[in-house]
């Protein structure tokens, strides 16, 4: 079957309307249907089209199979995908419908939810070695060269106790279409923590708590910039105290940062940065969570004003900030209890180097 002859840019207008799914059955017609419909011209144009953009969630179970949910505002159906070698699989981060997942070796996998492909990206050569260091990661895209990246923290451990001194944070970086590693400036700020949170990839860079070397050791949000590599900082919400980021964690949530405050005292706060960069943007909540739930991560919105949650326990839970209601989220061919998960778009992109040459 020919592709009808009409101007590329009408057809490829008329094709990214379509579901990712509908855009694979087209491809199996013919090889210049297959060809056409593989472009990058119209992949990028397929990503953008925000009418497919609908929030569909990943998640990983405690015996490390990974299910996705599609559309989850109207989807209670899990659908399963292949396993990936390796225990312990958690979420670094989403990106233009690519996942990122690190295992308990730190071997890294890039995987495409929609399309099913999965990618296990190499070893960084300047990687510390485990048992003396720990090690962070995050992961984005870097507009100014058309590029995906893996960003990798690490420290040398100088110490056993449960906050390590950390004397230098290595930044290594991997270009994913380019296929390399390098190494770039130390960060500026110490990352050392009890646990190595994953980073908070928004507006073109990737967020990470920290602490500052400077005299009073503050608490700060460090943001690397993916296009010109280097740490900036961002504000932090001016109520909160200059060393209170210990029981935080950062993610996005709704397109904007959040940070989650755990109160110890069964109640949760968080905070929301509407304007990205803007100190006084950031708004507040305060959740009571009660003995059953302990919030730690919020996934997404799902109707007008309920959340879905991820708590510390692995129970997805949907909640509702304004009357303080819970009820567990229950989802056909998922376990009620999860190790991970998050959010990602429908996105023809491939997570395989392979395919970008």
């Amino acid at each position: 079957m020919a592709i009808p002859e009409l101007p590329d840019d009408i057809l490829i207008d008329i094709f990214s309307r379509l579901p990712s799914k509908s855009v694979g059955k087209c491809r199996c017609l013919s090889k210049p249907w297959r060809t056409f419909l593989s472009s990058t011209q119209f992949i990028k144009s397929h990503l953008t089209n925000k009418i497919l953009n609908q929030q569909n969630l990943l998640l990983i179970t405690l015996s490390n199979s990974i299910q996705t949910i599609a559309d989850v505002k109207h989807d209670a159906v899990s659908r399963k995908l292949d396993r990936i070698d390796g225990y312990t699989l958690k979420v670094v981060g989403s990106c233009d419908g690519l996942v990122l997942l690190v295992n308990e070796e730190n071997d890294k996998f890039l995987v495409n939810p929609t399309t099913r492909h999965v990618a296990k990206l190499p070893n960084s050569p300047l990687a510390l070695k485990g048992g003396y260091s720990s090690s962070m990661h995050g992961f984005g895209y870097d507009s100014y060269i058309d590029d995906y990246k893996v960003v990798a923290l690490s420290y040398y451990d100088s110490d056993t106790d449960y906050e390590p001194d950390c004397v230098d944070t290595f930044v290594d970086v991997y270009c994913v279409r380019r296929g390399v590693w390098k190494r770039v400036e130390s960060s500026p700020y110490d990352h050392s923590a009890p646990v190595t949170p994953p980073g908070a990839y928004l507006n073109g860079a990737v967020h990470w708590l920290a602490g500052s070397r400077e005299s009073d050791h503050a608490s700060v949000i460090a943001a690397f910039d993916l296009v010109n590599e280097v740490f900036t900082k961002i504000p932090a919400p001016n109520d909160l105290k200059k060393h209170s980021f210990e029981f935080s964690i950062l993610v996005i949530f709704g397109g904007c940062l959040c940070m989650i405050v755990d109160r110890m005292d069964m109640r949760t706060d968080v905070w929301i940065m509407k304007e990205y960069g803007l100190a006084d943007s950031w708004t507040k909540c305060t959740i009571d969570c009660g003995y059953d739930y302990g919030i730690l991560n919020p996934l997404c919105y799902i109707g007008d004003e309920e959340v879905v949650w991820m708590t510390d326990e692995g129970r997805l839970a949907i909640c509702n900030p304004k009357d303080e209601t819970f009820r567990d989220m229950i989802v056909d061919g998922v376990p009620a209890m999860v190790n991970d998960g998050c959010v990602f778009v429908e996105s023809l992109v491939s997570p395989s180097y392979d395919m970008f040459l």
